[in-house]
């Protein structure tokens, strides 16, 4: 993919250069998809704006559709104030919003005072909705119908309407009051007969979101019951228009990176990783690291306590990493089970006992599985140096604290996303990194306590 996508760039380049024609027909050739992602690649913002400021309007403005916002940022910086509006009104309200949305405050409002007041006002009303909510999603445009409409003459309404209308998966049916009251797909319209009217079809049971709804629990909601769009409606129930199923890809696409990124310790962000300064990633990294630092302190304090059994001991110090390790990735699944769980509704925080007891079992399970193999392990690295009977100790002692290291990863992992999620913290932040940070010191107080009652009683 990438390699066509370069080559695909290098096609784009090359017409860029030659006489008027060969860019129009080049660009027919292609989806707007795939010349946004060529475009991307191209070295700086103002190559990137002079192909755009090459290209027919309606043509650059659908390419700037699947563009992320903040590469149209930089991009804008090199575009006329007065082209970079006439391409953001050619573009659905939503996607604009998006986008003016990450440019700063006076930027935004230049441009909308540049833009056609129809669509400029549209941009704003969606703008006055919180981020990350269905009312900064949704799209005006959608069809509305009546009850009391025919068949037929809802098919010649649709063939007025349909090219204006950016999306036709559902007819929304509401009162005089645009209240709505039911929903038709349009499939059911096109197989029914042309005789029955639209209340005798329409579905009265309807999935509806308000426009202050999270954006994530509107994508759980489409995905959950198979939907193509979402219709919002105000406190009354009035239509304010439809989320749409391609939003809701972009959506998962965006909270799924930002979840994997705080699984690892760093803060999300929308840019793109070559877009990013050296100093941004350290931005993006530094808090938790250095959070995890000092919490790391603890596992200092904790060796330095038992300083004096290692030092009579010294085998024991042989076997920390392997602990600590394996419970910390224990831990780590854990966690980012239980987070799966979360996002997918499996799992409330009413049920944290039931999800605590069953990751209790199963690490005692896994535990002992792990810690029989630890206990052949410590008996091969101490068969050189120490009698039989210290063999024995030090190898219990490393089993019994593989068994308990990993059932208290296990147990901790799954109560820490849930006590996150009970304090509206995204479960997410509860990441590897913190989880390992915890069995750390909590696993090497286990271990040197079971030394003392083992291998020092």
């Amino acid at each position: 993919m990438e390699s066509r996508t370069e080559a695909l760039l290098s096609e784009l380049r090359m017409a860029l250069q030659q006489p008027n024609g060969a860019l129009q027909q080049m660009l027919e050739a292609y989806a707007p998809q795939d010349l946004a992602e060529a475009l991307s690649l191209m070295d700086s913002p103002a190559e990137q704006a002079h192909a755009l400021l090459q290209m027919d309007e309606a043509v650059a403005s659908e390419i700037l559709e699947y563009l992320e916002p903040s590469l149209v940022d930089e991009i804008f910086e090199h575009i006329p104030l007065e082209k970079a509006a006439r391409l953001l009104q050619l573009i659905p309200a939503d996607d604009a919003a998006q986008i003016l949305d990450a440019l700063d405050e006076a930027k935004a409002e230049a441009l909308l005072e540049q833009m056609a007041p129809p669509e400029a006002r549209e941009v704003r009303e969606l703008l006055e909705y919180p981020e990350n909510t269905a009312g900064r999603l949704m799209v005006r445009q959608y069809v509305r119908v009546r009850p009391d409409w025919t068949v037929e003459m809802t098919l010649d309404y649709l063939r007025q309407v349909g090219s204006e209308i950016e999306t036709i998966y559902y007819l929304y049916v509401v009162d005089a009051r645009q209240r709505l009251i039911g929903v038709c797909s349009l499939r059911d319209v096109v197989v029914s007969d042309p005789s029955k009217r639209i209340e005798q079809i329409m579905e009265t049971d309807i999935i509806v979101v308000k426009p202050e709804t999270d954006q994530e629990e509107v994508a759980n909601l489409l995905s959950k019951y198979d939907l193509l769009a979402v219709p919002v409606v105000d406190d009354l129930g009035r239509m304010l228009g439809i989320v749409t199923v391609d939003d809701v890809v972009d959506i998962l696409v965006s909270e799924s990176t930002e979840d994997v990124l705080k699984l690892g310790g760093v803060e999300a962000t929308e840019e793109p990783y070559f877009r990013q300064t050296p100093w941004q990633l350290v931005q993006k990294r530094v808090r938790w690291l250095v959070f995890l630092f000092v919490a790391q302190l603890l596992s200092g304090a904790v060796l330095r306590t038992y300083d004096d059994a290692i030092q009579k001991v010294t085998a024991l110090a042989w076997f920390i990493p392997l602990l600590i390790g394996s419970g910390g990735n224990a831990g780590a699944q854990t966690t980012t089970t239980i987070t799966r769980a979360i996002a997918l509704g499996e799992v409330r925080w009413q049920q944290v006992l039931r999800v605590m007891g069953r990751e209790l079992r199963t690490g005692l399970l896994l535990g002992s599985l792990v810690g029989a193999i630890g206990i052949l392990n410590a008996l091969v690295w101490t068969r050189a140096g120490y009698a039989w009977e210290d063999q024995l100790r030090i190898a219990l002692t490393v089993g019994l604290a593989q068994v308990g290291i990993i059932t208290l990863a296990t147990t901790v992992g799954a109560c820490l996303p849930l006590i996150a999620k009970r304090l509206n913290i995204d479960p997410a932040v509860m990441s590897a990194p913190f989880i390992t940070t915890i069995v750390d010191a909590s696993g090497l107080l286990l271990y040197f306590t079971l030394a003392r009652l083992i291998v020092f009683n």
